[in-house]
């Protein structure tokens, strides 16, 4: 009787862990609805993610790199018990925008790799925003070109039903994986996006990804439009001058079903432009604290994400670190011209 509880126990373990790895290779509802775009919890430094319409906004040309390590420590196994080489959730970022004036605006240009589960994921995008020049601030309304290739690699992965009697693995007859090499295939989409500032004040935007919603089924893949709503404030406090207080919010949703939706709620605190730090608030998954420093032009920030959803018993944390870096080309004034009158009277 023991021996029996011991093998079934076995078994559970076996597919406990199976599905573990399936839930971040495959994903479920919500990653496949609202992580089809790489999380980020210092959104409001990496805004050309979100909507296009950013592109240029700064006046500067700005270089912007962000790494993020989700849900350390989840300690994946395979069915055997061995470390597995699913990932749990890797991302790096680098960006790029500057404004240029004879385009009446900016353009932008972003590279993200996401690792998550066997799935590897790459986008590229290519951003432009025509700005519209207003007394106190301005509106851009931005385009973007997004193309998008997805890696799985189905040969790691095992159905449910692929289990012998005697617990060894064997064929599965899941349609998904009838073909076990590795897969790959490109996607082209479209996003857009507006975006109004008023420089050290506010900025508001509301912006769309995926509107083509192309989907492919060699890699068992469907891009699903969801929408952005960005939003952000610089509020000096009157007594301390040299400290702001910077709150700012994100919204992710498809404005279809209730559960696909992720709110961000953040407030930061600035120090003389040089150091600041706070925390984000992300509905029903996670406190972030953040915090970071400038060293006139260059800044460093890094986050920790404190999970509050059921994931908390498997992981201690995702941690992130970005580092940016604008600069200016002043082009030298003019020499005045002198004309010289060579007629005497």
């Amino acid at each position: 009787m023991l021996k029996f509880i011991q093998d079934k126990y076995k078994r559970f373990v076996k597919l406990g862990s199976l599905a573990c790895i399936l839930l971040l290779a495959i994903a479920n509802p919500f990653l496949l609805k609202a992580q089809q775009e790489p999380q980020f919890s210092q959104y409001m430094f990496n805004r050309l993610s979100y909507n296009p319409g950013y592109a240029g906004s700064n006046g500067a040309i700005c270089l912007t790199g962000f790494y993020r390590n989700q849900w350390m420590g989840m300690g994946l196994t395979d069915v055997y018990g061995e470390a597995s080489q699913a990932s749990t959730g890797e991302t790096m970022n680098l960006s790029f925008d500057m404004p240029v004036r004879f385009l009446h605006g900016g353009i932008g240009a972003t590279i993200i790799s996401d690792k998550i589960g066997f799935r590897d994921n790459i986008h590229a995008k290519i951003d432009y925003a025509f700005r519209i020049q207003f007394p106190t601030g301005n509106l851009a309304i931005g385009v973007e070109a997004q193309l998008f290739n997805s890696t799985l690699d189905k040969s790691q992965l095992i159905g449910a039903d692929g289990f012998t009697e005697d617990d060894q693995v064997g064929t599965s007859m899941d349609p998904v994986l009838g073909d076990l090499s590795e897969q790959s295939d490109f996607l082209f989409d479209l996003g857009a996006g507006i975006y109004y500032q008023i420089p050290g004040k506010l900025y508001i935007g509301l912006s769309t990804s995926k509107i083509l919603q192309t989907s492919s089924d060699k890699i068992n893949w469907d891009n699903r439009r969801f929408y952005y709503i960005l939003a952000g404030y610089e509020w000096a406090l009157p007594a301390y001058p040299s400290l702001r207080l910077l709150p700012s919010a994100l919204l992710k949703t498809d404005f279809i079903s209730k559960s696909a939706y992720q709110l961000d709620a953040s407030l930061l605190m600035e120090w003389e432009h040089k150091i600041w730090g706070g925390m984000t608030y992300r509905v029903q998954d996670a406190m972030v604290l953040m915090g970071g420093v400038a060293f006139g032009d260059f800044k460093l920030g890094v986050s920790y994400d404190i999970p509050t959803s059921r994931i908390s018993t498997q992981s201690f944390g995702s941690l992130e670190l970005f580092a940016r870096w604008c600069f200016k080309i002043e082009n030298p004034p003019k020499p005045p011209t002198i004309y010289r009158n060579t007629r005497r009277i």
